[in-house]
């Protein structure tokens, strides 16, 4: 359901990466304890105490997909400046805007299975956080939803919303099947500003949560039923949440997980999908 060997590649091949790997055995500085860790969790680096060795990890830098050349490219710029230092990337190059534009098309597998197979059909939805799942226009095609897009960048969405703009848009909430028309809005604010976003769109059916930090105790209560999506996949968790550090964007807290064993959890292939119901108004 995705393509976790293009991900991991990229991260391999990427500038940093093939430097680290050349090192036989190190002690880092407390500040770069973040990067080594991340590739222990690869497998490409062994923590025996407070030193790193080469792992046991095959490492095969074979034929690169366009998936793994965008995934080397935001390791590069993004991911890896956070790690060794803490650094946010400020506004983003063309070059890095369709790198994460390309990042997003590992999840369409993802976000087709969860809107066929989870998802009722018609409704107003709330994705709160567009990347890196990046639902948006499957949940119009295949579910027949109404879709407002919450993210906090403009940047991180603009050749989204180029794309959604050759649609054929509707004025307001349709509610109804076999529109000639879908609606669509974008909303550039704090995922925490739920409370504007419902006073101006009214009741969602839905909302949507993938990999990000939303408050999901805010969201029950502007939200009928609320999806929130995580992977199981540890490293891809870790890449992830790198990229939304790196970006400035709301990554998952602790938190979320006391909210979580409260939802209902399906497996959906690598991703677990956590239900919470019946919150929203009425």
């Amino acid at each position: 359901m995705i393509p976790r060997d293009d991900i991991i590649l990229g991260i391999l091949s990427s500038p940093p990466a093939a430097l680290l790997l050349e090192i036989e055995e190190a002690k880092p500085m407390q500040r770069a304890r973040p990067l080594f860790d991340f590739f222990s969790e690869l497998g490409a680096l062994q923590k025996k105490g407070d030193k790193y060795k080469r792992g046991r990890l095959e490492i095969n830098l074979g034929e690169h997909s366009p998936i793994s050349d965008a995934v080397s490219e935001l390791f590069q710029h993004v991911a890896f400046p956070y790690l060794i230092s803490g650094r946010r990337v400020g506004r983003l190059t063309p070059d890095l805007q369709r790198a994460l534009y390309t990042y997003t098309s590992a999840y369409q597998a993802l976000r087709i299975a969860l809107t066929q197979d989870l998802l009722r059909y018609g409704g107003l939805t709330l994705v709160a956080g567009w990347f890196p799942c990046a639902f948006s226009s499957e949940l119009m095609s295949i579910a027949g939803r109404d879709v407002v897009i919450l993210e906090e960048r403009e940047d991180i969405v603009a050749l989204e919303m180029d794309r959604l703009s050759l649609i054929p848009l509707a004025p307001a909430p349709l509610g109804q099947e076999l529109a000639a028309a879908s609606f669509y809005a974008f909303e550039i604010a704090p995922l925490s500003n739920l409370d504007e976003v419902a006073e101006k769109y009214g009741k969602f059916n839905t909302a949507v949560v993938c990999g990000r930090g939303a408050d999901l105790d805010k969201l029950g209560k502007v939200a009928e039923e609320v999806y929130y999506i995580a992977t199981r996949d540890r490293p891809i968790a870790l890449l992830n949440n790198a990229l939304l550090n790196g970006l400035g964007l709301a990554a998952p807290s602790e938190e979320l997980e006391k909210t979580l064993r409260k939802a209902q959890r399906q497996e959906l292939g690598p991703f677990d999908v956590y239900i919470l119901r019946g919150t929203g108004p009425t």
